[in-house]
């Protein structure tokens, strides 16, 4: 007989993955004008400047002083601004910024598992994950860089121009179900941002094996987990029926017992997510679905462009 933790974890993956009879509510998408309204107005939010995730390098535009470092050629040192500087035989130089634009490519878990929510009041996993999609996008074309997705009919080009997100957003809402549930990630470009969003309640082998196949690409990894308040803690009493959204019936009595079991489960479900992905070298940021998406917008924004 499975332990209550072992039955719980049953729960993470993806065809057994579940909800009960009483909370399963079908995705009510929002229609596209909203959604790109919602998504432009976070996405003004998250631009920093008028240039994106700066990047020092070979362009025109002065970004900022920095200190001279030992090795680099005497040219490169801004000697008026040495000679202003209050810091006692210290040389800055002028570094200016990069000017070739930057590509970032979304995968949007397209799964039917994501069309769930434990509330009426409260947005399906997939329409959290499309308006955050929508609005790191609209942020990046704002930058002026490239943006793109990694589901659809184009995925994998990454286009520019701020008037692209409406083409993006009609290729988000109409992504079908049967798409690959992994991101395909052969011919993936250089250097690129590449972002998954989903919600990680997968076996933890399988999490594992999609990073180590990002860490073997020449891209720089960030995840974003999006989770319903209704899977971090079991709050349900009784003897449920659970209905999985991709199949599968589960029957459990007494569910206030496994309370416990439930949220140590999770706990150490993404304790791993986190940990696996700190081991190969990609962010982690977690978001539920009940607060504002702005702050793990943010922080997953600047871990795209902070100190790269």
């Amino acid at each position: 007989m499975k332990s209550p933790t072992e039955t719980l974890r049953g729960l993470f993956s993806r065809r057994n993955r579940t909800s009960p009879d009483s909370m399963t509510a079908p995705a009510e998408r929002l229609a596209l004008p909203a959604l790109l309204l919602h998504a432009e107005k976070i996405a003004a939010s998250l631009q920093v400047g008028t240039h994106g995730r700066r990047r020092a390098g070979s362009g025109e535009d002065f970004w900022q002083f920095r200190p001279y470092h030992a090795g680099e050629p005497a040219t490169s040192i801004d000697w008026r601004q040495s000679a202003r500087s209050p810091i006692e035989n210290t040389f800055w130089v002028r570094e200016r910024e990069r000017e070739n634009a930057q590509s970032l490519l979304i995968w949007c878990d397209p799964s039917p598992s994501m069309d769930w929510r434990s509330a009426a009041t409260l947005p399906t996993k997939r329409e959290r994950a499309q308006l955050c999609t929508l609005a790191l996008a609209g942020a990046a074309l704002r930058g002026g860089e490239r943006a793109g997705l990694l589901t659809g009919p184009e995925a994998g080009r990454a286009f520019a121009g701020r008037q692209i997100l409406g083409r993006l957003g009609e290729a988000l809402l109409h992504s079908s179900p049967t798409e690959p549930d992994l991101p395909p990630l052969a011919g993936l470009p250089p250097q690129t941002d590449l972002v998954l969003i989903s919600d990680f309640l997968w076996e933890e082998e399988r999490i594992e094996a999609l990073l180590k196949q990002c860490a073997n690409r020449p891209v720089r990894t960030h995840l974003l987990c999006i989770l319903d308040p209704g899977e971090r803690t079991l709050n349900q009493t009784g003897r449920i029926r659970f209905s999985g959204l991709e199949g599968g019936v589960l029957t459990l009595p007494a569910v206030e017992s496994l309370g416990a079991a439930y949220e140590q489960a999770m706990s150490a479900h993404l304790d791993a997510l986190r940990k696996s992905a700190t081991h190969l070298h990609a962010d982690c940021v977690m978001h539920d679905t009940s607060q504002d998406p702005l702050p793990a917008l943010l922080a997953l924004h600047l871990a795209m462009g902070g100190g790269r």
